[in-house]
Protein backbone atom coordinates (compact mmCIF):
# COMPACT_ATOMS: atom_id res chain seq x y z
CA UNK A 1 0.00 0.00 0.00
CA UNK A 2 1.59 3.10 -1.39
CA UNK A 3 1.90 6.46 1.59
CA UNK A 4 1.98 10.11 0.79
CA UNK A 5 3.77 12.55 3.25
CA UNK A 6 1.70 15.56 2.44
CA UNK A 7 2.29 17.08 6.33
CA UNK A 8 4.23 16.20 9.35
CA UNK A 9 1.25 14.31 11.20
CA UNK A 10 1.26 11.69 8.19
CA UNK A 11 3.92 10.54 10.28
CA UNK A 12 3.48 8.79 13.71
CA UNK A 13 5.56 9.95 16.77
CA UNK A 14 7.73 6.89 16.79
CA UNK A 15 8.08 6.99 13.20
CA UNK A 16 9.04 11.02 13.02
CA UNK A 17 11.86 9.79 15.82
CA UNK A 18 12.87 6.70 13.68
CA UNK A 19 13.46 8.97 10.21
CA UNK A 20 15.59 11.77 12.67
CA UNK A 21 17.44 8.86 14.20
CA UNK A 22 18.17 6.97 11.17
CA UNK A 23 18.48 10.56 9.10
CA UNK A 24 21.23 11.14 11.55
CA UNK A 25 23.31 8.17 11.33
CA UNK A 26 23.44 8.68 7.41
CA UNK A 27 24.93 11.96 7.79
CA UNK A 28 27.44 10.85 10.82
CA UNK A 29 28.70 8.09 7.74
CA UNK A 30 26.68 4.92 9.13
CA UNK A 31 25.28 3.83 6.06
CA UNK A 32 28.12 4.92 3.74
CA UNK A 33 27.81 3.71 -0.08
CA UNK A 34 24.11 2.51 0.54
CA UNK A 35 21.52 3.09 -2.20
CA UNK A 36 18.27 2.10 -0.72
CA UNK A 37 16.50 3.67 -4.49
CA UNK A 38 18.97 2.49 -6.38
CA UNK A 39 16.82 1.78 -10.02
CA UNK A 40 14.38 4.40 -9.16
CA UNK A 41 12.92 7.21 -10.56
CA UNK A 42 11.84 10.63 -8.48
CA UNK A 43 9.78 12.98 -10.20
CA UNK A 44 9.98 16.42 -8.89
CA UNK A 45 7.02 18.70 -10.17
CA UNK A 46 7.57 22.26 -9.39
CA UNK A 47 4.46 25.23 -9.80
CA UNK A 48 6.41 27.77 -7.90
CA UNK A 49 10.45 28.55 -8.28
CA UNK A 50 12.97 26.96 -5.90
CA UNK A 51 16.83 27.14 -4.89
CA UNK A 52 17.52 24.64 -1.79
CA UNK A 53 14.56 22.17 -1.97
CA UNK A 54 14.97 21.34 -5.54
CA UNK A 55 18.67 21.32 -5.11
CA UNK A 56 18.39 19.27 -1.90
CA UNK A 57 15.85 17.16 -3.60
CA UNK A 58 18.19 16.37 -6.00
CA UNK A 59 21.52 15.53 -4.77
CA UNK A 60 19.78 13.71 -1.88
CA UNK A 61 18.34 11.20 -4.23
CA UNK A 62 21.73 10.90 -6.68
CA UNK A 63 23.21 9.98 -3.02
CA UNK A 64 20.55 7.37 -2.27
CA UNK A 65 20.96 5.61 -6.10
CA UNK A 66 17.82 7.13 -7.76
CA UNK A 67 17.08 9.24 -10.46
CA UNK A 68 15.93 12.74 -10.18
CA UNK A 69 13.32 13.77 -13.15
CA UNK A 70 12.94 17.99 -12.69
CA UNK A 71 9.55 19.05 -14.17
CA UNK A 72 8.17 22.79 -14.37
CA UNK A 73 4.24 23.27 -14.64
CA UNK A 74 4.78 25.31 -17.82
CA UNK A 75 6.61 22.38 -19.72
CA UNK A 76 4.06 19.23 -19.02
CA UNK A 77 0.81 18.96 -20.30
CA UNK A 78 -0.79 19.83 -17.14
CA UNK A 79 0.23 23.33 -17.80
CA UNK A 80 -2.03 23.25 -21.16
CA UNK A 81 -4.92 22.00 -19.11
CA UNK A 82 -4.22 18.21 -19.16
CA UNK A 83 -6.07 17.28 -16.25
CA UNK A 84 -4.78 16.37 -13.00
CA UNK A 85 -6.21 12.43 -12.96
CA UNK A 86 -4.58 12.40 -16.68
CA UNK A 87 -1.15 13.84 -15.43
CA UNK A 88 -1.11 11.61 -12.15
CA UNK A 89 -1.73 7.88 -13.69
CA UNK A 90 0.55 9.22 -16.82
CA UNK A 91 3.01 9.61 -14.19
CA UNK A 92 2.98 7.08 -12.01
CA UNK A 93 3.13 4.32 -14.69
CA UNK A 94 7.11 5.82 -15.23
CA UNK A 95 7.67 7.18 -11.74
CA UNK A 96 8.45 5.39 -8.16
CA UNK A 97 7.63 8.39 -6.11
CA UNK A 98 6.99 12.46 -6.72
CA UNK A 99 7.67 15.51 -5.03
CA UNK A 100 5.44 18.05 -6.47
CA UNK A 101 5.65 21.66 -4.85
CA UNK A 102 2.55 23.44 -5.61
CA UNK A 103 0.20 26.32 -4.42
CA UNK A 104 -3.04 25.38 -2.96
CA UNK A 105 -2.35 22.68 -0.85
CA UNK A 106 -5.51 21.28 -1.95
CA UNK A 107 -4.06 20.57 -5.14
CA UNK A 108 -1.64 18.17 -3.94
CA UNK A 109 -4.22 16.60 -2.38
CA UNK A 110 -6.17 15.90 -5.04
CA UNK A 111 -2.76 14.94 -6.82
CA UNK A 112 -2.18 12.28 -4.00
CA UNK A 113 -5.47 10.94 -4.57
CA UNK A 114 -5.22 10.07 -7.99
CA UNK A 115 -1.37 9.04 -8.16
CA UNK A 116 -0.80 5.18 -7.79
CA UNK A 117 3.05 6.06 -6.56
CA UNK A 118 3.80 8.03 -2.89
CA UNK A 119 3.69 11.73 -2.96
CA UNK A 120 5.82 14.21 -1.22
CA UNK A 121 5.05 17.67 -0.24
CA UNK A 122 8.07 19.80 -1.58
CA UNK A 123 5.46 22.97 0.06
CA UNK A 124 2.08 24.47 -0.76
CA UNK A 125 0.83 27.33 0.71
CA UNK A 126 0.08 25.32 4.04
CA UNK A 127 2.34 22.75 4.45
CA UNK A 128 6.23 22.44 4.57
CA UNK A 129 6.83 19.03 5.57
CA UNK A 130 10.16 18.25 4.36
CA UNK A 131 11.66 21.48 5.84
CA UNK A 132 9.88 20.85 9.25
CA UNK A 133 12.24 17.10 9.31
CA UNK A 134 15.32 19.22 8.45
CA UNK A 135 14.92 22.00 11.07
CA UNK A 136 14.02 18.88 13.54
CA UNK A 137 17.54 17.18 12.78
CA UNK A 138 19.22 20.82 13.10
CA UNK A 139 17.74 21.17 16.50
CA UNK A 140 18.43 17.10 17.56
CA UNK A 141 22.24 17.58 16.47
CA UNK A 142 23.10 20.89 18.10
CA UNK A 143 21.13 20.51 21.27
CA UNK A 144 21.71 16.38 21.82
CA UNK A 145 17.70 16.07 22.08
CA UNK A 146 14.26 17.96 20.71
CA UNK A 147 12.02 16.61 23.94
CA UNK A 148 11.61 19.94 26.36
CA UNK A 149 13.71 22.08 23.60
CA UNK A 150 12.16 25.68 23.91
CA UNK A 151 12.00 27.07 19.57
CA UNK A 152 10.73 30.46 18.75
CA UNK A 153 9.87 30.80 15.14
CA UNK A 154 9.84 34.93 14.18
CA UNK A 155 7.83 35.19 10.53
CA UNK A 156 4.78 34.64 9.17
CA UNK A 157 2.03 31.98 10.32
CA UNK A 158 1.69 30.27 6.37
CA UNK A 159 3.33 26.58 5.68
CA UNK A 160 6.71 26.42 7.36
CA UNK A 161 4.87 27.30 10.73
CA UNK A 162 1.96 25.24 10.22
CA UNK A 163 4.86 22.49 9.68
CA UNK A 164 6.54 23.35 12.69
CA UNK A 165 3.47 23.31 15.28
CA UNK A 166 2.45 19.79 13.73
CA UNK A 167 6.50 18.62 14.42
CA UNK A 168 6.96 20.19 17.80
CA UNK A 169 3.37 18.51 18.56
CA UNK A 170 4.94 15.19 17.91
CA UNK A 171 8.54 15.48 19.07
CA UNK A 172 7.53 17.30 22.79
CA UNK A 173 9.28 20.16 21.65
CA UNK A 174 8.05 23.63 23.25
CA UNK A 175 7.35 26.14 20.34
CA UNK A 176 6.81 30.13 20.34
CA UNK A 177 6.08 31.73 17.24
CA UNK A 178 5.83 35.34 17.09
CA UNK A 179 3.70 36.53 13.44
CA UNK A 180 2.20 39.35 12.37
CA UNK A 181 -1.31 40.40 13.08
CA UNK A 182 -3.60 38.93 11.28
CA UNK A 183 -0.98 36.49 10.00
CA UNK A 184 -1.03 33.99 12.49
CA UNK A 185 -0.89 30.08 11.90
CA UNK A 186 -4.34 28.22 10.86
CA UNK A 187 -6.90 28.06 14.16
CA UNK A 188 -7.56 24.35 13.35
CA UNK A 189 -3.76 23.23 12.89
CA UNK A 190 -3.05 24.99 16.19
CA UNK A 191 -5.78 23.48 18.27
CA UNK A 192 -5.45 19.95 16.95
CA UNK A 193 -1.81 20.36 17.82
CA UNK A 194 -2.39 21.47 21.31
CA UNK A 195 -4.01 18.17 21.85
CA UNK A 196 -1.38 16.39 21.14
CA UNK A 197 0.96 18.34 22.45
CA UNK A 198 3.35 17.08 25.64
CA UNK A 199 4.84 20.83 26.05
CA UNK A 200 3.32 24.87 25.20
CA UNK A 201 3.04 25.91 21.62
CA UNK A 202 2.11 29.76 22.06
CA UNK A 203 1.36 32.63 19.26
CA UNK A 204 2.43 36.13 20.24
CA UNK A 205 2.54 39.03 17.78
CA UNK A 206 5.70 40.51 19.41
CA UNK A 207 8.79 38.83 18.75
CA UNK A 208 10.64 39.57 22.00
CA UNK A 209 7.95 37.66 23.89
CA UNK A 210 8.62 35.05 21.52
CA UNK A 211 12.35 34.82 21.81
CA UNK A 212 12.17 34.97 25.95
CA UNK A 213 14.12 31.79 27.22
CA UNK A 214 14.78 30.15 24.09
CA UNK A 215 17.09 27.26 23.22
CA UNK A 216 16.52 28.00 19.13
CA UNK A 217 15.72 31.38 17.43
CA UNK A 218 14.18 30.40 14.05
CA UNK A 219 13.17 33.25 11.78
CA UNK A 220 11.55 33.50 8.37
CA UNK A 221 10.39 36.10 6.20
CA UNK A 222 7.58 38.10 7.11
CA UNK A 223 5.59 37.59 3.98
CA UNK A 224 5.58 34.35 1.99
CA UNK A 225 6.54 33.90 -1.42
CA UNK A 226 3.75 35.22 -3.97
CA UNK A 227 1.54 36.95 -0.70
CA UNK A 228 3.35 40.09 -0.90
Amino acid sequence: MKRDFLRVTDLGKDELHSLIDRALHMKEGGETGACPIIGKSVGLLFEKSSTRTRVSFEVGIYQLGGQPVTMNIKDIQLGRGETVADTAQTLSRFLSAIAIRTHEHSRIVEFAGLASIPVINALTDDHHPCQALADLLTIREQKGRLKGIKTAYIGDGNNVANSLIEAAALTDMELSLACPEGYEPDADILEESRKMAGAGIDVFNDPAKAVEGADVIYTDVWASMGQE
